[in-house]
């Protein structure tokens, strides 16, 4: 819906005076403390070519939709405003269902695994999307004539879902699988039962699973008074030695986007003694 068919980043823009929303300082503040404001989502404007794009998918598929992320500091009050704008601008042709739900990759498909058609303008909703099975169409505005006519060879069969997405990651030589952050901490908490570093992955939607250099990593053994996550980490030696290359070649360690070690302290000392250059590891998707 938003960047779709309500103009949410535009009217951002405006309220901050840029010309691209992208240009405001610390964003996530920026778009939070505007977005929570009384009525925001209720009196969106439309996106300029927002007409012709619903005119266009009821044309080719007859039914749709509405799948939107709420705002995650106000789920309830976004919700209510974006039911509201759709009451105020789609009148002839009402969606079979309007659902708002932030991981939208769990509607990517149907219970008989029919691939479900996704047309978004984020990107990492499309990865996701294409990752669980379901057919994403990446959706630029002024653009909406592609859109379009991806949405009628998706219909046709033309297009076919990848189970398997996999991404190119610079410098890697390799495809790297893409992940979503509750994928991630199921993995961790699958080896560390009372993990508490929960809110760290949860923050990214995107994971990626790659080879990272180990001069890249940070671990709070040896920079603890720096680590941001204030921990003091007892290095177990005889835990370490008990581990096989081919163990912690296997078993991806966690790191966040700034190299400092979610999960897998002891698979990195490990690498490090035995002399590894890399580790395989999961990492927010940049």
């Amino acid at each position: 819906m938003d960047g779709v068919l309500a103009d949410f980043f535009g009217e951002i823009a405006r309220k901050h005076g840029v010309e691209y929303w992208r240009e405001i300082h610390r964003q996530e503040i920026g778009i939070d403390q505007i977005a929570q404001q009384p009525e925001f989502f209720s009196v969106l404007p439309p996106m300029p070519h927002a007409k012709e794009l619903l005119s266009g998918v009821i044309n080719l598929a007859n039914r749709y939709s509405i799948l939107s992320s709420p705002l995650l500091s106000a789920v309830d009050q976004s919700s209510e405003e974006k039911t509201k704008w759709l009451d105020k601008h789609i009148h002839r042709h009402q969606p079979d269902s309007i659902i708002f739900d932030h991981e939208k990759y769990k509607y990517a498909q149907q219970p008989d695994e029919t691939p479900n058609i996704l047309i978004d303008d984020w990107e990492t909703n499309i990865r996701l999307w294409q990752s669980h099975g379901g057919i994403g169409i990446l959706h630029v505005d002024d653009q909406w004539q592609d859109t379009l006519e991806k949405l009628s060879m998706a219909l046709n069969g033309q297009i076919q879902p990848n189970k398997q997405l996999t991404i190119d990651v610079p410098g890697e030589h390799r495809k790297t699988k893409i992940f979503t952050s509750r994928q991630v901490l199921k993995y961790v908490k699958g080896t560390h039962h009372d993990y508490h570093l929960e809110e760290p992955i949860l923050k990214h939607k995107v994971w990626v699973l790659k080879y990272v250099p180990m001069s890249e990593l940070k671990t709070p053994e040896f920079v603890h008074q720096d680590d941001p996550y204030r921990r003091v980490i007892d290095i177990n030696w005889d835990h370490i030695n008990s581990f096989s290359q081919s163990y912690v070649n296997k078993k991806p360690i966690v790191a966040d986007k700034h190299g400092w070690i979610l999960d897998g302290n002891h698979r990195v000392m490990a690498a490090k003694s035995i002399g590894l250059d890399s580790i395989l590891a999961l990492v927010p998707y940049k």
